[in-house]
């Protein structure tokens, strides 16, 4: 069996733990055609001669400039004869001192044209470190919130935990700005990567050659550990109990995905080598239709000057201290990234 096709087959026995477990048949199926998990768009995936991967944080904001990632995805695969599919690998290990996405609260524009916070967890220096994933599912029905936020939050109450939440109302608003059409987007949380890992490297009905147990025993052997503790926050555990591994065996979990490239920034190319060296040494445990994840830079693009926020959306976020998300660009432009493609004249991405 293809490395990919295990990896789908693992993910459509698990999709159903994504789930609230009291949710209704109808939720469930919303719920996973929303994720991308559900059956049509998973034999899209399967059948992609390409992926594109982007790596975004478990939170209720993308802001500015994360936003182009996304935005860039889309309008790659728009260009694209055969489009690639797009995996978002949600970080749902990730906690509440995440200043760059702010996954604590969610800012929303009210009917009204007020900005307008909901506050889903207090950020204080005792629980700041708690993980996002660790925390029981969003539920709340935003105070005089415009159409999609109002849609996003309905989704968002099935999440079995916060984490999924936050996944299943980022996909109402990137769908809603035009950064994702039809099946061709899949949310994954890490988690279930490293779970597959863990789980192939365990299997004691495979044999000791087979390429992808031995290429996931290796890798389990080599990462550093870690899964949340009674409290929420990520403790050390050997590599074959781990929730989530250090970043750089994160990262090599994607040679699972099929062939894929990295949606990155000038941070992340930095320190791919670092990656290229834990590849290397597992590449001779690795299957013949594994590749190497390769990073494809995003290009720089100003969301604030294609969509940017009106005076009076600027002026209270500037009182706020909190900048603009894609969710108020949502809210003041619309299908904005269907309308307009600030990367037309960039290169296309490399593979």
């Amino acid at each position: 069996m293809r490395t990919k096709t295990a990896f789908i087959d693992y993910v459509r026995r698990r999709r159903r733990d994504l789930v609230r477990a009291d949710a209704p048949a109808a939720a469930v199926d919303e719920s996973l055609a929303l994720l991308g998990l559900d059956d049509a768009t998973l034999a899209r995936w399967a059948a992609s001669e390409s992926v594109l991967v982007s790596l975004p944080h478990a939170s209720p904001n993308v802001f500015d400039p994360r936003t182009r990632v996304c935005w860039y995805a889309g309008s790659v695969q728009r260009r694209e004869t055969n489009p690639a599919h797009h995996v978002r690998v949600v970080l749902t290990h990730t906690n509440f001192s995440d200043l760059g996405w702010r996954p604590y609260a969610w800012w929303y524009l009210g009917e009204d044209g007020q900005v307008r916070c909901h506050r889903q967890f207090t950020r204080n220096k005792k629980r700041k470190h708690v993980t996002v994933g660790s925390q029981p599912p969003m539920d709340v029905v935003p105070e005089e919130a415009a159409r999609t936020d109002l849609d996003a939050s309905r989704a968002a109450r099935w999440g079995a935990d916060l984490a999924v939440s936050y996944m299943l109302l980022g996909s109402v608003v990137e769908r809603a700005a035009g950064m994702v059409t039809g099946r061709t987007v899949t949310y994954l949380p890490l988690s279930l990567l490293v779970s597959f890992v863990r789980e192939q490297a365990a299997d004691p009905s495979s044999a000791g050659d087979e390429p992808l147990s031995a290429w996931c025993r290796l890798l389990t052997d080599r990462a550093q550990g870690r899964r949340a503790g009674p409290d929420g926050v990520l403790v050390e555990c050997p590599g074959r109990q781990a929730t989530v591994f250090d970043n750089y065996s994160n990262l090599a979990t994607l040679a699972l995905l099929g062939d894929c490239r990295v949606l990155g920034g000038a941070k992340m190319a930095g320190y791919w080598p670092h990656v290229q060296q834990r590849l290397d040494a597992l590449r001779q445990s690795a299957a013949e239709d594994m590749r190497d994840p390769r990073v494809a830079l995003v290009p720089d693009a100003d969301l604030l000057r294609f969509a940017g926020p009106s005076p009076a959306v600027a002026a209270q976020l500037e009182r706020l201290g909190v900048p603009y998300s894609q969710g108020l660009a949502v809210a003041e432009h619309g299908d904005f990234a269907r309308r307009i493609d600030p990367f037309e004249a960039a290169a296309p991405v490399a593979g």
